[in-house]
C-alpha cells in the first residue's frame, strides 16, 4: 500500500492560510474605504462572495478577526519604523529617534483609519481579553531600543530614581521588570513621557483637531520633537 505523504493536508493548510489572508485584506480595504462601522463579518463575506457563517471556519468571532487585523497592522508599523531607524547610523541615536518619530507621524497621516483602529478605538477596536500591553509593546520595543542606545551612548540626562514619586516609581519597577530591566527608572519615565508627547501630537493631527489653528502642523511637530530630544540630553 502506498504511503500517504500528507500533501493534501499541506494543500489544505495553504488554502486556509490564503483564505485567512484574503479575509484580513478584505477587512482592511473595507476599513479604509468605508470606515470602522463597515468592518463586519457580513460585509466582508459579501465582498468575498461567501456567507457570513463560512467566515467562522477561519475566525471564531468578529473580535478575533479585528485582533488579527490589528496584529498585521502593527507588524507593518514595526517594519516601517525599523526601516526609518536604520537610515541613520547607530553612531547617532538621537537622529535614529527622530527618524522613528517622523516615520510614525507619516504612517499615521497616511493611514488614518488603521491608526484609529489600532491606537484610538475603545470597544470594537479593543476586543474583550485583547492584551493591549503586548500589542503596544510589539512596536513600542523599537522606540525602547533607541532609548537604550541613547542611554548606552551616555547622552541621557534623567532624574535619579530616588527623586521619582514613589507611586510612579512603583509602577515603573513593574514595567521595568516586564521589559527586561534595560533602563534605570528615571530613563523609563522619560521614555514614557516622550511616547505620550509623540502619540498625543500624532493623534490630534491625524484626527484633524488642529485645523482650528494650523493648516500645516509639521513645523509644530518638529518643534515638539526638538524639545523632546533636548529634554532627554540636557
Amino acid at each position: 500500500m502506498p504511503v500517504r505523504t500528507g500533501g493534501a493536508g499541506t494543500r489544505r493548510e495553504r488554502f486556509r492560510e490564503a483564505t485567512t489572508a484574503e479575509i484580513k485584506t478584505t477587512a482592511r480595504r473595507l476599513l479604509v474605504t468605508e470606515g470602522p462601522a463597515a468592518l463586519t463579518l457580513r460585509a466582508i463575506a459579501r465582498e468575498m462572495g461567501l456567507t457570513a457563517p463560512a467566515l467562522y471556519r477561519y475566525f471564531d468571532s468578529h473580535e478575533e478577526l479585528v485582533a488579527g487585523l490589528c496584529e498585521d497592522i502593527l507588524a507593518e508599523i514595526t517594519t516601517t519604523l525599523e526601516q526609518a531607524r536604520d537610515t541613520v547610523s547607530t553612531d547617532d541615536p538621537i537622529g535614529r529617534l527622530q527618524a522613528l518619530c517622523r516615520a510614525f507621524r507619516r504612517w499615521g497621516l497616511g493611514h488614518p483609519r488603521e491608526f484609529q483602529l489600532v491606537f484610538a478605538t475603545v470597544g470594537e477596536g479593543r476586543p474583550p481579553g485583547h492584551d493591549q500591553v503586548d500589542e503596544d509593546l510589539s512596536f513600542g520595543a523599537v522606540f525602547l531600543g533607541v532609548f537604550v542606545e541613547i542611554w548606552q551612548a551616555g547622552l541621557f540626562v534623567s532624574r535619579p530614581d530616588e527623586e521619582l514619586p514613589e507611586v510612579l516609581a512603583r509602577q515603573l519597577r513593574t514595567f521595568s521588570s516586564y521589559v527586561g530591566d534595560v533602563l534605570p527608572l528615571g530613563v523609563l519615565a522619560a521614555y514614557l513621557a516622550g511616547w505620550v508627547r509623540l502619540y498625543g501630537a500624532v493623534t490630534i493631527e491625524v484626527f484633524g483637531h488642529l485645523g482650528f489653528a494650523l493648516t500645516d502642523a509639521e513645523p509644530m511637530f518638529e518643534v515638539m520633537l526638538a524639545e523632546m530630544c533636548s529634554a532627554i540630553t540636557n
